[in-house]
């Protein structure tokens, strides 16, 4: 069988949909994805396009970014569109793929439509959502394709009549291991502190690093008793290693960490966005979370997403305004929950039973399951 997922954009997108060839490839089928040209896309590919035994590569096709900005400019939407489908539909005819995945985001549309309108006759197409609420990609392609994969049961309802599975958000097989033992020897911290992870999504967070480094002058009574993992994105990295220094805390900050099983391994708390693949992965370490919801994300996602974590007592769910740059108490605030969370461990085991009860572990084989009985 023959497979195109298209899944680039951001980290919520490309994960998943590289979960999805992972398992497909352990399947024996031939896997090809639509990426974007964001450094996103290239760093997270780089070990599989990079390496030296061909038989581990994926073969990679760019997709141009297409964003609806708006009907001023929808002209210039759809002329990027039109190109972006040519595109694909080309790559769609030179593989002659048996069935299409779209992740969403903006790769997805394209990919859609050239399979549906241009690719060979039989060609099933399949999106997946991943978020509570759908994406304006999803949205409108889920009125012409053939099945709607959603991650979370409460999304179903947005597809109407369409046939929906709830298979749950795929994670790589890395992340499906458990947790790694000597996680905090391997990242250089110690062994016997309290690890909070700090995590804005696979890009950073710039509001929720300066809260974090806002908060650490609250919290500077435990600098030997907290550490810290901060993924901090490009801009934000040497701003944020110099806080943990002048504060006197332990951070190991990276701006990006390909090895997220020895971050989640390592953390008894996380601090994070709540975009849907990093709570899946939230689920999967069976982690106390911390969210603070990316205000601008489509539709209010985010916040939608963190309640499903919050309902099932699985998370902190803090107001995205108390981070903003006019907010003059959000170190003090995030602190204060920190300290609640490090300092209850009933508290934070309870969360922590919660957050596994939501993982679902065999997510990537439930929608390549679903990819095969569409695609043979």
């Amino acid at each position: 069988m023959k497979v195109m997922i298209a899944c680039g954009g951001t980290g919520g997108h490309l994960f998943p949909g590289l979960a999805v060839a992972e398992v497909l490839r352990e399947r024996r089928h031939q896997v090809r994805l639509f990426v974007s040209e964001k450094a996103v896309d290239q760093t997270a590919l780089a070990a599989l396009t990079d390496s030296s035994d061909p038989s581990a590569r994926i073969a990679v096709e760019v997709v141009p970014a297409v964003g609806y900005e708006g009907s001023r400019r929808l002209i210039r939407f759809c002329i990027r569109l039109a190109k972006a489908t040519r595109g694909c539909a080309a790559v769609c005819d030179e593989f002659g793929p048996d069935v299409v995945l779209g992740m969403g985001g903006f790769t997805s549309a394209p990919a859609m439509l050239g399979a549906r309108w241009f690719g060979k006759r039989g060609t099933a197409t399949l999106i997946h959502e991943s978020n509570a609420v759908p994406g304006k990609a999803n949205r409108w392609t889920s009125r012409f394709v053939d099945h709607v994969a959603v991650g979370l049961a409460d999304c179903a309802r947005f597809f109407g009549r369409r046939h929906v599975t709830v298979t749950g958000t795929p994670i790589r097989a890395a992340l499906r291991g458990g947790k790694v033992a000597d996680a905090r020897a391997r990242l250089g911290l110690q062994a016997n502190r309290l690890t909070v992870l700090v995590a804005g999504g696979s890009q950073g967070a710039h509001a929720i690093n300066e809260a974090m480094t806002c908060a650490l002058p609250w919290l500077g009574g435990r600098t030997e008793r907290v550490q810290f993992v901060h993924l901090t994105g490009a801009l934000d990295e040497q701003f944020v290693r110099e806080s943990y220094e002048k504060t006197g805390f332990t951070g190991k900050v990276m701006s990006f960490c390909n090895q997220m099983e020895l971050a989640y391994s390592a953390a008894d708390v996380v601090v994070a966005r709540s975009g849907a693949s990093t709570l899946t992965e939230i689920a999967a370490f069976g982690l106390p979370a911390i969210l603070i919801p990316y205000p601008q994300a489509a539709s209010n996602h985010q916040w939608h997403n963190a309640r499903v974590f919050e309902r099932a007592g699985a998370a902190r769910l803090l107001d995205p305004s108390q981070f903003s740059d006019l907010h003059a108490e959000r170190g003090e605030r995030l602190a204060q929950v920190i300290t609640e969370l490090l300092d209850d461990e009933t508290g934070r085991a309870r969360m922590a039973d919660a957050a596994r009860l939501l993982a679902v572990d065999d997510a990537a084989e439930r929608l390549a399951g679903l990819l095969e009985q569409y695609g043979q």
